[in-house]
């Protein structure tokens, strides 16, 4: 057993090794891409205007392998050697569609390779569901496709919300930190470690794709695929494990602590996706509908939206928390989907409004100038302008 200053001093040089790992590689990433023009191309879909290499992910992997096998020790982890396999397969996978683009139907077949490896020789398993729906402990026949189906939302989701500066890094961050911190708290040093080397590792990445200037980078689907299927694997843990501490460190409605920590990605995955099969499109059909789409459009910088996203898991974690100890597992789990769900609806709804508006400026604007009518007022004053008209 390993005492708490060995814990802590193993944690922190996860975090420093999984850092200066990463943070060493991306310039040279940086270079190779430019080299062999690897580059993220502008298109009419995409929210970047210059080129910049995607294969940030590649970094990002380094270090947290590194990071975690290195300080991992004498440490027990089983299961380590399935997670890594399952991580290579989506890491190649990804670096495939980053280089040569390939379709959604074979990413998701090795997406569900990666899930049998982890739930059916890794056992990673959600065997109890904390009363959610009346459910708690789950047979196996219930367990691993609910298991396998959660691995694959998380994936698919991370990888979805993967479309602006720091915000898929910023969110998974933040979930590895807290989920790290949990680990520690109940002596799991292995996924502790495993947590904090991807916290290390982000952390470096953010460097780079925020401030990265001459370096700037993106994580790519190489990235993106990582980090939802480190994700998935660290909540599925948290659940297992949650049901056997003891009640000073246990989270009592631990899948509403789950969807807390994952909201923006798993409320967006469900809306997009409900919206494109409304539309009688394929749920992976590329759009703009995504919830970073919207708040571009309301006039928020890169930066900004990912900054209030990452506000917005925090407050959604605090609210689960604090829902808990009030109400049940159904109705917290209910209450924080349909609250998110509606905060998105209403953002959604006023930059519709905000673009109906501007298309009616617009042709406002070429009535009057048509038509001859002097403007008076500010040209993008629709209402001023209707009423010289109706004047005129």
């Amino acid at each position: 057993m390993f005492s708490m200053t060995t814990q802590l001093i193993n944690i922190i040089l996860a975090i420093i090794l999984s850092f200066a790992i990463t943070y060493i590689s991306i310039p040279t990433i940086v270079r190779i891409s430019r080299e062999k023009k690897l580059f993220d191309e502008p298109n009419h879909r995409r929210l970047n205007k210059k080129v910049v290499p995607t294969l940030g992910g590649v970094g990002i992997f380094i270090g947290l392998i590194l990071g975690t096998s290195l300080l991992l020790g004498t440490a027990r982890f089983p299961e380590y050697r399935y997670i890594v396999g399952a991580l290579i397969l989506l890491f190649f996978i990804g670096l495939k569609d980053d280089i040569l683009v390939i379709s959604a139907k074979k990413k998701l077949v090795v997406q569900f390779a990666a899930t049998i490896i982890l739930v059916g020789l890794g056992q990673l398993q959600i065997s109890n569901l904390s009363n959610l729906f009346l459910l708690n402990h789950l047979n196996v026949w219930l367990s691993v496709p609910l298991s396998m189906i959660t691995l694959l939302l998380i994936i698919n989701a991370v990888n979805l919300i993967d479309g602006i500066d720091g915000l898929a890094a910023g969110i998974s961050f933040v979930a590895s930190g807290l989920l790290g911190v949990w680990f520690l708290q109940v002596g799991r040093l292995d996924y502790a470690i495993l947590s904090f080397s991807l916290a290390g590792s982000l952390l470096a990445f953010l460097r780079f794709n925020l401030w990265g200037g001459g370096f700037k980078i993106f994580m790519g689907d190489t990235g993106s695929l990582i980090l939802g299927g480190v994700l998935g694997v660290l909540v599925i843990k948290f659940m297992q494990v949650n049901q056997l501490t003891q009640e000073t460190y246990q989270i009592k409605h631990a899948p509403t602590f789950v969807l807390a920590l994952l909201i923006v990605p798993i409320t967006d995955t469900l809306r997009v996706f409900t919206i494109r099969l409304s539309q009688k499109r394929s749920p992976f059909s590329p759009d703009m509908n995504h919830i970073h789409h919207v708040l571009i459009q309301l006039g928020m910088k890169h930066i900004k939206a990912s900054g209030f996203l990452v506000l917005y898991t925090l407050f959604f974690v605090s609210l689960s928390i604090v829902t808990q100890n009030y109400l049940s597992s159904t109705i917290s789990f209910l209450i924080l989907l349909s609250f998110s769900f509606g905060i998105v609806g209403f953002l959604a709804k006023r930059n519709e409004k905000i673009k109906q508006n501007r298309a009616k400026q617009i042709q406002l604007t070429r009535r009057i100038l048509t038509t001859g009518v002097p403007i008076h007022e500010d040209p993008f004053n629709y209402r001023s302008i209707e009423q010289q008209i109706y004047q005129n």
